[in-house]
C-alpha cells in the first residue's frame, strides 16, 4: 500500500509526454483514452494547480503550526498533485489549441496566443516544483534531516506556480467571455480611438 502511495505522483507526471520537458511543443490535437475531448479536459483540469495547490499549502502551514510529519506528508502528496496537474493541464491546452482557435474570434484568438505564450514561457516552473515537491515528500517519508528544507522548498516553489497559474488563467478565462476581456487589455490593441461609422457620428446642431 505504502508503495502505491508514493508511485502515484510518478503515474501523474508520466501522463506529460517527455518531449514537453524538452520543450518540443506541438499545438495538433491528440486523441485522448475513453474519447475525451482534449479541450474539455483542460477546462476540467485547469482548476487543479490552483484550487490543489492552494490546499496543499494551507496545510503545509498548518503542519508547520502543529510541528506534524503525519500532516506534512499530506499537504506535500497534495503540492505534487497539484503541480503535476498543471503539466497535465498545459499537455492538453496544447492539444486543445488549434480546435478553440477556430472557435474564438478575432480578440479571443489574441487572449488565446498569449495564454499559450505565457503558459510556454514558465512551463519549467512546474517541473522544478514538481521535482521539488516530490524529493521533499519521499524525504520526509524517510524521515532524512533534510526534510524539513525540502519541505519549505517545495512550499515556496509551490507558492510560485500558484501565482503563475493565477497568471496564466487571467488571459486564458478571457479567450471565451468578452465581459470580462476590458478594452484596454486587449493583447496587442492598437491604442489609437476607432473611428465611428458615419451614421453613428453626432450631426452639429444648426442655429436657426
Amino acid at each position: 500500500m505504502k508503495g502505491i502511495f508514493l508511485t502515484l505522483p510518478l503515474w501523474l507526471l508520466a501522463f506529460v509526454p517527455a518531449s514537453q520537458a524538452e520543450g518540443t511543443h506541438s499545438h495538433g490535437a491528440a486523441s485522448l483514452p475513453f474519447g475525451l475531448d482534449p479541450a474539455h479536459s483542460h477546462l476540467l483540469t485547469n482548476h487543479i494547480p490552483i484550487f490543489v495547490t492552494l490546499s496543499g499549502l494551507i496545510v503545509l502551514g498548518l503542519s508547520f503550526w502543529w510541528k506534524s510529519r503525519e500532516v506534512r506528508r499530506a499537504a506535500l502528496l497534495l503540492l505534487l498533485v497539484g503541480i503535476a496537474g498543471g503539466l497535465i493541464t498545459y499537455w492538453l491546452g496544447q492539444q486543445a489549441y488549434k480546435p478553440v482557435r477556430g472557435l474564438a474570434d478575432e480578440i479571443g484568438q489574441d487572449w488565446l496566443d498569449l495564454h499559450m505564450e505565457r503558459a510556454e514561457g514558465v512551463v519549467w516552473l512546474y517541473w522544478l516544483g514538481a521535482v521539488g515537491a516530490l524529493t521533499a515528500l519521499l524525504m520526509n517519508w524517510r524521515e532524512s534531516r533534510f526534510a524539513l528544507p525540502a519541505a519549505i522548498l517545495a512550499g515556496v516553489l509551490g507558492t510560485a506556480t500558484l501565482g503563475t497559474s493565477g497568471w496564466i488563467a487571467e488571459a486564458g478565462g478571457k479567450i471565451r467571455h468578452p465581459e470580462i476581456r476590458g478594452a484596454a487589455h486587449i493583447p496587442n490593441a492598437d491604442a489609437a480611438p476607432t473611428a465611428l461609422p458615419d451614421s453613428e457620428k453626432e450631426e452639429p446642431a444648426h442655429e436657426h
